[in-house]
């Protein structure tokens, strides 16, 4: 499985690199109107949802992301701000441990499972339940 790992905050993500449609920097978007507590973007006059993580929610005000990945899931498509995109790796499937689903009870799960990239965990976002 091909993954493009990502970094939001101190978090350590991945996601599948077929997931990815475009990764854009905000700086170099004519006609981008940043998230103004709406859930939404404007790009190029079309307005996306942001898909927010857990760390990107306790990122200290006025400080923003680097860059966006535009995320397009059989379901949906949507945005996820991220502060750096590092590398896509092929990780075996047998690597990922699932993640118990009383972790995420209530809500919906935002995680497919984790895995251990040779620096420290990472956890596999589930595009699915973000877009």
């Amino acid at each position: 499985m091909k993954l493009l790992m990502v970094s939001v905050g101190s978090g350590h993500y991945a996601v599948a690199a077929d997931a990815v449609v475009q990764i854009f920097d905000p700086a170099l978007e004519r006609g981008f109107v940043p998230d103004g507590g709406s859930g939404e973007i404007v790009r190029a006059g079309a307005r996306h949802r942001v898909a927010a993580l857990p760390a990107a929610r306790t990122r200290p005000a006025g400080t923003g992301s680097r860059l966006y990945l535009v995320l397009d899931e059989k379901t949906g498509r949507c945005v996820l701000p991220i502060d750096s995109a590092e590398a896509i790796q092929e990780v075996p499937g047998t690597a990922i441990a699932p993640l118990p689903s009383f972790i995420f009870a209530g809500e919906r799960r935002p995680f497919r499972g984790i895995f251990f990239d040779g620096r420290g965990p990472r956890l596999l976002l589930d595009v699915g339940a973000l877009a």
